[in-house]
């Protein structure tokens, strides 16, 4: 068997070179990569940051402040709007959208609550002024906050969807609040 000559063995070393640093840069671009980081602010303050993927949803539920009864809205990151798709609730009231009040496109009574759908309004981020009626929860994938706890009654919170590089949201960690 003949041994391999220089130059061979040269390039073997720059394959091996060249397919390291490919690996390398790939890995470089994974954790820059952009990924959603669905957040809560008071103030400047980071409240809650929690990684969201494109398409999924979250809920915000608050108490109605005349009928005292549960509302929930559904809200999607579209990957750059946040749409609210519809709202959940139990009973009508005053205050209570319907499809003929110019909010959403059709009414349909789910079980033991009606579903409001075809909102469809796209927004950049939500602000809601807390107080002890609503009481507004955050709740996504199975983790929910209380905003009035996070940030107390009389605050203004903002709710928003920002991209981050990957290796930001590693770092906080898929159970990160």
């Amino acid at each position: 068997m003949k041994a391999p000559s220089t130059s061979q063995l040269r390039s073997g070393k720059s394959i091996a070179a060249f397919a390291a640093c490919a690996a390398a840069a790939i890995a470089l671009l994974a954790l820059l990569w952009p990924v959603g980081r669905l957040s809560v602010t008071c103030g400047g303050e980071m409240l809650i940051a929690w990684p969201i993927d494109k398409g999924e949803r979250f809920e915000i539920t608050f108490t109605h402040s005349l009928n005292l009864s549960p509302i929930t809205d559904v809200v999607e990151w579209t990957g750059s709007d946040l749409v609210v798709v519809k709202s959940i609730f139990k009973t009508f009231g005053a205050g209570v959208p319907v499809p003929a009040d110019g909010v959403g496109s059709e009414l349909v009574r789910v079980g033991d609550h009606y579903e409001l759908l075809g909102i469809d309004k796209h927004m950049q981020s939500i602000s809601i002024l807390l107080q002890e009626t609503p009481d507004h929860h955050l709740s996504f994938n199975g983790r929910e906050a209380s905003l009035l706890e996070a940030a107390g009654p009389g605050s203004t919170v903002e709710i928003k969807v920002s991209t981050v590089p990957r290796v930001v949201r590693y770092m906080q960690g898929k159970g990160a609040s």
